[in-house]
């Protein structure tokens, strides 16, 4: 990496997050490098320290996480990052710092929301992490304008499935702009948290240079699908079924759809009982934590609890199950002619979806309502707004695997989308300048396998290979079914094209 130390300018890394196959361990490394009287200066901050999800393909025996690599900006006293931004809550997005501090590596300060920090707090209990080892967190809301060197960056909120979810507007000491998504959606019908600011997009038009974005939806045409629009299912299914027991489980990290579930249950006048396994109880915990009062947004109207088998036992027959469960256990006395299931995520509840069969119990699910399970990421369209409202930026997509990017080229050509070339990749270094982004070292990339022994990490350098045969992608997001997605996509643009030409 030494080499481009010669130049001044801004550089960009990715260690995680543009993976060859896979969608998570994320971590963006920013560096400003400025002459000064003294000689160079660098100035580097890092954008996420996430956990790899398919940890378990990249084979090290016992591991429980595999994080990005970033014992090279550690260790080099020129590239010392300044501080860690927290773009948001989630495990692959966050979880990497707990690995760092149990391997005993002393990590600058961290810039995040109240919930990443409660989030944050749970996990430091759960490792048994001292107050003293914590890296300093600093909390963080939108507007806030925070200088770290020579960057300046800017907190602007983004629509996602937590509470606090940020981007990042990073300025360099020569004026060029990068816009870091995180993970975003520009779907303004959020509830209890605040939504994208597309106003403040719209005053930076014409001047972001770059837009570091979440291409994690871009597979699918159109917009990310609304809240509010999940919310109006919801309701509508509820009301149609006419049944007294409904039961909703939710995707135990995605904070909206236990408020989602909970709005739809008090416009429908079902009774709540919040249940599920002890995942769930801690996540409950946190967004009551947080300040969302369920009793309070109720009004009386209906009955809540949080549910035990003993205290279900008297509960009001009509009434909605609301939690993270994969088993009823008979404790709901739930029969065919008076149960409803809604599953709100594809494959996570199939247990549940058994459970439901044997009992002869109707559910919907996604594959029926494809808005039920509601999307955190934005789709095809949502990119095209964005480009729209910053007025053709260059794109440098990320939370994506590179044939993502590879695939869509010909999409954003025909859109008027500028995507960064090369595709960007794990740990290839990138300059980026006013009017160009350039490649200027290629480098192997790789993760540490987190093993445990009395207490404490030990990381394990692995280099990255493909893994998608062992994880999720194989099910859900293959090389050929991205791109004949994005062929047909394509397909129906040339012949509006053509049609409009006529």
């Amino acid at each position: 990496m030494s080499g481009y130390f010669s130049e001044c300018g801004l550089y960009w890394r990715p260690l995680g997050g543009n993976n060859i196959d896979q969608i998570s361990g994320h971590c963006y490394q920013y560096t400003d490098i400025k002459k000064s009287k003294s000689g160079i200066k660098a100035s580097t901050i890092i954008v996420d320290i996430g956990k790899f999800d398919n940890h378990q393909a990249l084979g090290i025996k016992n591991s429980v996480a595999a994080v990005p690599d970033i014992r090279e900006l550690l260790n080099t006293p020129l590239l010392s990052p300044e501080a860690i931004f927290l773009t948001h809550s989630h495990p692959d997005h966050l979880n990497g710092i707990i690995h760092y501090v149990n391997a005993g590596y002393k990590l600058p300060e961290l810039y995040g929301g109240k919930y990443t920090k409660l989030i944050l707090d749970e996990l430091y209990t759960e490792y048994n992490i001292p107050i003293e080892n914590q890296p300093n967190f600093n909390l963080i809301n939108s507007g806030n304008k925070i200088k770290c060197g020579s960057f300046i960056i800017e907190i602007i909120p983004s629509s996602h499935t937590c509470f606090d979810s940020f981007g990042l507007i990073i300025t360099n000491h020569e004026g060029i702009k990068v816009y870091h998504t995180g993970d975003m959606k520009t779907d303004n019908s959020t509830y209890f948290r605040k939504p994208t600011d597309l106003k403040r997009l719209s005053q930076l038009s014409g001047k972001i240079n770059f837009a570091v974005t979440d291409f994690y939806g871009v597979t699918d045409d159109g917009f990310a699908v609304r809240e509010v629009d999940t919310f109006k299912k919801l309701v509508q299914i509820i009301k149609t079924s006419k049944r007294k027991k409904i039961f909703i489980p939710v995707y135990p990290t995605h904070a909206e759809m236990y408020i989602i579930a909970f709005l739809a249950a008090l416009k429908t006048k079902k009774n709540v009982i919040f249940y599920g396994n002890n995942d769930f109880y801690s996540y409950l915990n946190l967004i009551k934590n947080y300040g969302i009062d369920f009793q309070k947004i109720a009004k009386k109207q209906i009955k809540v609890i949080i549910g035990t088998p003993n205290e279900i036992k008297d509960f009001d027959d009509n009434f909605a199950v609301i939690g993270t469960f994969n088993t009823l256990g008979n404790y709901f006395k739930e029969k065919p002619s008076d149960s409803l299931g809604i599953i709100t995520s594809g494959t996570f509840f199939n247990p549940l979806r058994g459970q439901l069969n044997a009992r002869n119990i109707p559910f919907v699910g996604v594959k029926d309502y494809p808005v039920l399970q509601g999307c955190g990421h934005g789709a095809w369209g949502d990119i095209e707004k964005i480009n729209s409202i910053l007025n053709g930026p260059c794109f440098i997509p990320t939370h994506c695997p590179t044939y993502v990017i590879d695939g869509c080229r010909q999409l954003a050509c025909e859109t008027n989308i500028k995507i960064a070339s090369p595709t960007p990749q794990n740990n290839h270094v990138y300059k980026l300048s006013k009017s160009s982004f350039e490649e200027i070292s290629q480098q192997p990339a790789s993760w540490l396998v987190a093993n445990y022994s009395s207490g404490k990490a030990i990381l394990t350098e692995v280099w990255q290979t493909p893994t998608s045969g062992m994880g999720f992608l194989k099910r859900t997001l293959s090389k050929r079914r991205c791109y004949n997605k994005f062929k047909t996509m394509l397909y129906k643009r040339q012949k509006l094209r053509n049609k409009s030409c006529l």
